[in-house]
């Protein structure tokens, strides 16, 4: 005879963050709140209570788009819920949440320009060690990046996801989550991406999804607008569009899909450390295509993508020759 199974749920468990074995039920005395899918210590919910910011963008009212305090990343989350940042772990962060660190870590005695990724996107010098953490984040961050390119298409900008099992497993670990959204450029409205085309615009024949192939070539491209620098990822259509909305072009590198990927999260980084924020009179001058402003920063930075992009080739000649240097070329 099989016995009943227990409706009872268990209530002792792990907290993902610092590997402490909590009890209880989640939000009370002796245990922190779920956050971000995972079970928290209380001493490592509340270090992160304050990580998120709500943004207000979404339609509805369900669910609503965060983004980070420290590194302005952007992530999906039911409204009245806890997450956390895909990327950021805290100081508390130790046992299984460094594991994925430690892997990459092994590995970099092999793979020197692995390293030298690694490096760039901690702001460590070369001769520094990265910490275990600095490599967790760097995991991280490019298991975002190819999670979210995989919904990347033309016409659509300012992504967010939810990956369930980011900062702490460097890829994603359960397929559930609150879905992928992005902001559509023709119609200005924000909405989940399931299919190729905008629910509420005609559809486009060039519409198009970007797989997330390792090998396939990709756009790493930096382009100018009244002050202002905006760098990012795409296929050519991509450059096109900020280039027929008024932007200047400075340097376009084709490479591998995955190493522009990674190219885009070290700038990101360098981005969110170098902690200057625009002023509101320059973003109001953006043009469309530029979207939140995620990826743009002051003229006065200095930015040359082939250092990102070392194996890359300059393709900027593409989108800069005319009609008759064709010509004359041919």
């Amino acid at each position: 005879m099989t016995a009943p199974r227990s409706r009872v749920r268990p209530t002792q468990c792990i907290c993902v963050n610092c590997g402490d074995t909590v009890h209880g039920r989640a939000n009370t005395r002796r245990r922190g709140p779920d956050i971000a899918w995972y079970a928290h210590c209380r001493p490592c919910a509340d270090l992160v209570a304050d990580q998120m910011q709500p943004l207000g963008l979404l339609p509805g009212g369900g669910v609503d788009i965060y983004q980070c305090r420290t590194c302005d990343s952007l992530r999906v989350c039911r409204t009245g819920w806890r997450t956390r940042c895909h990327t950021c772990l805290d100081e508390r962060s130790a046992g299984p949440s460094l594991t994925v660190g430690a892997r990459l870590l092994a590995r970099l005695p092999d793979e020197p320009a692995l390293a030298d990724r690694v490096r760039r996107f901690a702001g460590l010098a070369d001769t520094d060690t990265i910490p275990t953490r600095a490599a967790a984040e760097f995991r991280a961050a490019i298991a975002l990046g190819e999670e979210l390119d995989r919904h990347r298409r033309d016409g659509w900008t300012d992504l967010a996801g939810d990956v369930h099992g980011l900062p702490w497993y460097g890829a994603r670990q359960a397929p559930f989550s609150h879905g992928t959204w992005g902001l559509h450029l023709r119609c200005g409205s924000w909405q989940r991406l399931r299919d190729r085309t905008c629910a509420k615009c005609p559809p486009e024949p060039d519409d198009r999804t970007f797989a997330a192939l390792r090998d396939t070539p990709y756009l790493l491209y930096l382009v100018r607008h009244r002050g202002l620098l905006k760098f990012g990822v795409g296929g050519a259509s991509r450059v096109r569009q900020h280039l027929r909305a008024g932007a200047q072009l400075v340097e376009v590198v084709e490479g591998r899909h995955a190493d522009v990927i990674e190219a885009e999260a070290v700038l990101k980084r360098q981005k969110r450390a170098a902690g200057e924020p625009l002023r509101w009179w320059r973003t109001r001058r953006m043009p469309e295509s530029f979207g939140a402003g995620t990826e743009v920063v002051r003229n006065g930075v200095r930015i040359s993508l082939a250092d990102y992009l070392r194996d890359g080739i300059d393709v900027t000649s593409r989108f800069t020759s005319t009609p008759e240097t064709k010509r004359d070329s041919a």
